[in-house]
């Protein structure tokens, strides 16, 4: 490492150089960087769905999901497929290794389902995939102005608006809904043709074999070669409806049957109340957020200066970037302050704290440069709180250094040899204790995951961060004492009362090895009785600052879209009266994103900034009532403040499995912080089975099969062909007037047309009544099972979880039943363990660094015992802060192992140093820890400092919250107080009869003397 000071002393214009363009260098990368809210992170699962309209879901998993299934297995990477037929839709959710790139196996799966024959009704089936950056960045909404009708907003929206979003580079998608359906729809009327003696496919053949454009060849006309084709279009809707239908044209369409354009809408969109359309804007994961959001933003400030239109972003993914960008670099300059005031008071010298201090914006800018050219990370707030939580640490390198050089410099001559010789004399403490502390975030690349995934960034960060601040500190560090303190006359230092105190305390502790050691037991194991007492909540992610929240009602199956409504808009009046809301937007029949449930509503419930969202959930919480048998529940777009619960019951037989289902249910539903409580197998909704007598259809030539073709058009709309006149065409579709079936019985009475061209009745040949359906039919691998879902509203999971857990395993279930907690309760426990075993690999890691530092095995074990005594404090600061414990807060567990160790090394060096320059231990003990107090003390409360406006929630809500600070200011004060006293006395016993035979040596000698004397 002297290398690196000599250099620097003997060209300094080249140490400039580089420093000025270190500086131009990491200011330009950091403009560089893609600005995202969060890591891309992509789960590792694919989910394929299909509808089917009309389906039960039999009729749905055999003709839908098995055959997917079936393919679907044998896609290389895949772990588990797990199906959900229901009503109408085919779910399947594939498994693979987190490992596996998702874009690369979409396009797999894509593929592998491409050559599988459905149904003709079935719809084409979906591939997506999920990450954190393929979600909607804003959340909009578009309303008429006064003048301006429905169908002119959708015809704006459609033809202008949507358009050009998709035009935006970066856009992918724009997701509508509560845009209404310009189809041209034929509403057949059965009465009105059972009496003109007009059937179904009567109708349907007529109009297939004249509203078409059939090309015939060409002809040359005065030498020119045209085209030649019959002209058949149907281009208008007056023309549609007098369409004749017979040779001798007394009846026509309308005669039979309700034409119109567009029907009622499927997916209703209101915003504050009013009729809207709502768009959610998606990016591609290489886009820019802020980019993205400031183009969406310029198309709608466009779209509204010709005053037909109104726009609304309720939420800008943006907004909250630049926020995280500024609270959290607040936060890192705010901590730089406090250090470089906490320097200023313990070195009283501002050239000083200059050269220490400026290790900070160097060390960040030498960091920027390094995570722009060697990584291919966005700036987000795992990178940004990386930064912010190295604040402190970068300048402690700086500070041992430059505290040493003006300790030196009080009592010898100043020169660049002294400087040289002060550089080298810490540099293998402070290379020691940094690579030390860059070998703990080492693990966080190994964790698997979601929280791997989040956290490579943070320690890529941290990481480059610290390595630099040690090579500023033995640099430029140097350098600058040099230029600036070599003229300086510094008073000889005398040692200071606390000097002198803390060596007292260290000789009586050295005398009293058991009481240390006693008393430093017991205060360890004082420190986790709360945990096993059960007081210190257990969450994955710490709560977020997000001011939105989502609402979901269901209502039971079955309920029209008009009932629904009603109820939403009651819902929804009541929800904009709470003075934190600021708008609302409400998706009736399906959600925002066209997915959902006919028979519920969602909601985007956009907050005040200064909302609390607990708060607000328990302001609305006693307000909404709901009718029997409808859910309504708040979700915030987090795992903070509670979670998920959800069992998965397996068994040998179908009627084991609902009988464990029900049994499980009522459980859950028993335990307290526990609510919207159900399972897969309830609200089974009611069907009309259509049962055909073989013997009645045979008569007439028909089979099930025959009969279930002519049949289906009666029952769902079947696409006619197009009607347009050039410039603009809409689709055409076929149905049955929904008025004229109001019974069983009025299905019994449609008409077939059979094979044999004579016309029977449905009830002739076949029994039609109403029976049960289930809800959804789950299967994995091919096993049924059933699902347990509710969801956690108490704040801490663990316990609500630990509580359940002793519920069910006092169940007697039948036999042959299994059932597996997942949920909150599977994510925190495969948090609890990847953190524990990334605690140990660190650990490993520390002590690997140290026996290379110190060439030996007992002095880094010394240094080890420092480490037991970080969880006192830490654990004190979060029972303190009323924080549960998070993975925020092990990272700053796993934080303490570096940052605990590199004080015990900066003593240990030096003991090891006055050991090598012929001191006995134990003068090396007191001699290094009358020295090495200040800097140790320093750099300790440098890092406190640097941490406490994050712990004070100055940075704004984030995963780097404020969970992370409290454990690491509250470690570091305990194990920085314990370090000084335990350390010494744990080296002393490894050296335990090399020491004993020192004094007895001495006390020999001093007894001699005496006795010479």
């Amino acid at each position: 490492m002297q290398f690196f000071t000599k250099f620097s002393l003997r060209n300094p214009v080249a140490i400039v150089l580089l420093v000025i363009l270190v500086a131009v260098g990491g200011m330009y990368a950091a403009t560089q960087f893609k600005q995202e809210q969060q890591p891309e992170i992509a789960f590792p699962g694919i989910m394929v769905s299909a509808q089917y309209p009309g389906a039960a879901p039999n009729e749905v998993m055999n003709q839908v999901t098995l055959p997917l299934e079936k393919v679907l297995k044998n896609v290389e990477g895949v772990k588990n497929v797990t199906s959900q037929s229901a009503n109408g839709i085919s779910m399947l959710q594939l498994e693979f290794s987190f490992n596996d790139d998702m874009k690369k196996k979409q396009e797999v799966v894509k593929q592998a389902i491409g050559d599988v024959q459905l149904p003709q009704n079935a719809q084409k089936p979906e591939v997506r995939y999920f990450s954190t950056t393929n979600q909607p960045i804003m959340y909009t909404s578009i309303a008429a102005r006064d003048g301006t009708t429905q169908e002119q907003l959708n015809e704006i929206v459609k033809t202008k608006l949507i358009p050009k979003l998709q035009a935006i580079e970066g856009v992918t998608n724009v997701e509508a809904t509560g845009l209404k359906d310009d189809g041209v729809y034929i509403r057949l009327d059965a009465p009105k043709m059972a009496a003109k003696g007009i059937t179904y496919e009567q109708v349907i053949s007529t109009l297939q074999a004249n509203n078409l454009s059939l090309p015939l060849g060409e002809a040359t006309l005065n030498d020119n070669r045209l085209p030649v084709f019959v002209q058949g279009d149907l281009t208008t809707l007056d023309q549609l409806k007098s369409w004749a239908l017979t040779p001798a044209g007394d009846v026509k369409l309308s005669d039979i049957a309700q034409v119109e354009q567009g029907k009622p809408l499927d997916i209703i969109s209101l915003t504050n109340g009013g009729p809207s359309v709502t768009l959610n804007i998606v990016k591609s994961s290489s886009a820019n957020t802020v980019e993205v959001a400031n183009k969406v933003t310029q198309a709608y400030a466009d779209a509204e200066k010709d005053g037909q239109v109104q726009t609304l972003v309720m939420y800008n993914r943006a907004t909250d970037v630049k926020e995280s960008v500024n609270s959290l670099a607040r936060e890192g300059a705010l901590g730089a302050l406090f250090a470089s005031i906490l320097i200023l008071f313990f070195l009283r010298n501002i050239r000083a704290t200059l050269i220490a201090i400026v290790s900070i914006p160097l060390s960040m800018l030498i960091a920027m440069i390094c995570l722009k050219t060697f990584t291919d990370v966005t700036l987000n707030i795992m990178t940004l709180g990386g930064l912010a939580v190295a604040t402190g640490r970068v300048v402690d390198d700086s500070i041992v250094v430059i505290e040493n050089i003006v300790r030196r410099m009080r009592g010898e001559k100043i020169g660049k040899e002294l400087i040289q010789s002060a550089t080298a004399e810490v540099g293998r403490a402070i290379t020691s204790s940094t690579l030390t502390t860059v070998a703990v975030f080492a693990p966080l690349g190994l964790l698997q995951g979601m929280i791997g995934g989040y956290f490579k960034p943070f320690a890529l960060t941290v990481g480059f961060a610290l390595v630099s601040s040690l090579l500023v500190a033995l640099t430029v560090v140097p350098l600058m004492a040099w230029a600036l303190m070599k003229n300086a006359k510094l008073k000889e230092a005398k040692p200071s009362a606390m000097s002198r105190g803390y060596k007292r305390v260290l000789r009586w502790s050295l005398g009293h090895k058991a009481i240390v050691i006693i008393v430093a037991v017991l205060l360890f194991a004082g420190s986790l009785v709360p945990i096993f007492a059960g007081k210190v909540g257990v969450v994955l992610l710490p709560q977020s600052d997000y001011k939105y929240m989502f609402a979901n009602l269901t209502m039971p199956k079955g309920t029209a879209i008009d009932a629904v409504k009603k109820e939403a808009d009651r819902l929804d009046a009541i929800i904009r009266q709470n003075k934190d809301v600021e708008n609302t937007n409400v998706t009736v029949g399906g959600g925002m994103t066209g997915g959902g449930v006919t028979n519920g509503a969602e909601w985007f419930i956009g907050l005040r900034s200064e909302a609390d969202l607990d708060r607000f959930t328990e302001e609305i919480g006693p307000l909404v009532k709901v009718p029997e048998g409808s859910d309504f529940s708040l979700i915030k777009d987090d795992m903070s403040g509670g979670g998920t619960v959800a069992i998965t019951v397996t068994g040998s037989s179908a009627a084991d499995i609902r009988t464990a289902t029900e049994q499980i249910t009522e459980t859950v539903r028993g335990i307290k912080g526990i609510d919207h409580i159900s399972n897969n197998l309830q609200d089974g909704t009611k069907g009309i089975a259509i049962e055909v007598r073989q013997k009645d259809a045979a008569k007439v030539g028909l089979s099930a099969m025959q009969a279930g073709m002519i049949l289906r058009p009666f029952l769902a709309e079947t696409n006619a062909g197009r009607i347009g006149d050039g410039t603009k065409a809409s689709d055409l579709y076929l149905s049955l007037n929904g008025t004229s079936i109001a019974s069983i019985e009025d299905i019994g009475n449609l008409k077939l047309h059979t094979p044999m061209g004579t016309d029977v009745l449905v009830k002739d040949i076949a029994d039609v009544k109403m029976t049960q359906l289930p809800s959804t039919l789950q299967f994995k691998n091919g096993s049924e099972f059933a699902t347990v879902s509710a969801q956690i509203t108490d704040k801490e999971a663990s316990k609500v979880n630990a509580s359940l857990e002793k519920a069910l395993k006092e169940l007697k279930l039948p036999a042959g039943i299994e059932y597996k907690m997942g949920g909150s309760d599977e994510e925190i426990g495969q948090m609890m363990s990847d953190m524990l075993m990334a605690m140990l690999v660190a650990i490993g890691m520390v002590y690997i660094v140290m026996v290379i530092a110190f060439r030996e095995g007992r002095a880094p074990l010394a240094v080890l015992f420092s480490l037991p005594f970080a969880l006192i404090g830490g654990l004190a600061g979060t029972l303190a802060a009323g924080e549960p414990v998070s993975v925020s807060s092990m990272i700053g567990f796993l934080m303490l192992i570096g940052i605990v160790v590199t004080n015990a090394i900066v003593l240990i060096e030096r003991v090891q140093q006055q050991i090598e320059h012929g001191l006995t231990i134990r003068e090396a003990l007191i001699e290094a820890g009358g020295t090495r107090l200040r800097p140790i003390l320093m750099t300790a409360i440098a890092t406190i400092c640097a941490l406490m406006p994050l712990a004070m929630g100055l940075g704004g809500g984030s995963i780097i919250s404020s969970g992370l600070a409290v454990v690491v200011i509250g470690g570091l004060t305990s194990s920085t107080l314990l370090t000084l006293v335990v350390v010494p006395v744990m080296y002393e016993l490894l050296y335990y009869r090399k020491s004993r035979k020192q004094r007895k040596a001495i006390a020999g000698a001093t007894a001699a003397s005496e006795a010479a004397a």
